[in-house]
Parts: structure tokens; sequence; C-alpha cells
């Protein structure tokens, strides 16, 4: 509920021509990594993403290398950000950064359904992402 509110926040104190305003409709992308997971993409350009991302209890990237940091907010659930030597793990409203070209990787280490906002820059590309075996 914080983000909701300080999201609120910034949007109430940014003035925009209402030209600028518009409404934006997100893409929903459904990724097969271990299980399927939902991404709803609400970006506008490749220069900033801004996703919503919904996982199922057991969810699991492979160990991977952005090409773009990447910022969230944990809105429910726990989100495990595993590194080579270590493993972190994000509560609900916690917030994260995922440094560019960092190994990490990315899962719900919860017992309920993950469910996060990020903010990529630049934006995703396919071709900014590096997929590992293991960690180097």
């Amino acid at each position: 509920m914080k983000w909701l509110i300080l999201f609120s926040l910034l949007m109430t104190s940014i003035k925009l021509p209402a030209e600028s305003t518009r409404l934006v409709t997100p893409k929903t992308i459904k990724i097969e990594d271990n299980v399927e997971r939902t991404i709803l993409d609400y970006s506008t350009d490749q220069d900033l993403g801004l996703n919503q991302m919904l996982a199922p209890i057991g969810w699991s990237e492979p160990i991977v290398a952005l090409g773009y940091e990447l910022r969230g907010i944990v809105i429910s659930g726990v989100l495990g950000l595993e590194f080579k030597d270590s493993l972190v793990l994000f509560q609900k409203d916690d917030g994260f950064v995922i440094p560019r070209n960092t190994q990490v990787r990315i899962h719900n280490a919860g017992d309920v359904p993950l469910h996060l906002i990020e903010v990529l820059r630049p934006g995703h590309q396919d071709a900014l992402v590096k997929t590992y075996q293991s960690f180097d």
C-alpha cells in the first residue's frame, strides 16, 4: 500500500500538459521459464521500461546478466535474488536494485504468488539479456 500512496503523491505533483497525458494500456506477455509467469508491460519506448510481474509459487528464471538496470518494489510475496556467493530475500514493500550486467537468478522465494513493479533503464530488449548455466 505504501508504494501506491507514494506513486499517487508523485503523480499528483507532476504537472503534464494535457496533450502529453494519455492512458497506457499494458501489453500482456506470457513467459515460460520453469513455469509460466505474466508481465504487464506499460512501457511506451525503449528508454524506460515499466512492468508489473506476476509469478506463481516455484517460479525461477535461469541465471542472467541484464544489460539494463532493474529496480522494483515487491507488492506481495517474497523475491529471491541469488548471486554467486549470496542469496538476498525481499519482502512485501521492499525495494530492490539489480545493477546492469550483474549475474543473478531471480525467483519466487515464498509460498504465495510473487507480484512486482519493475522499472528498467533502458527498457527490455532480448539482445540485452545473457543467460548462463552457472555463476562464473
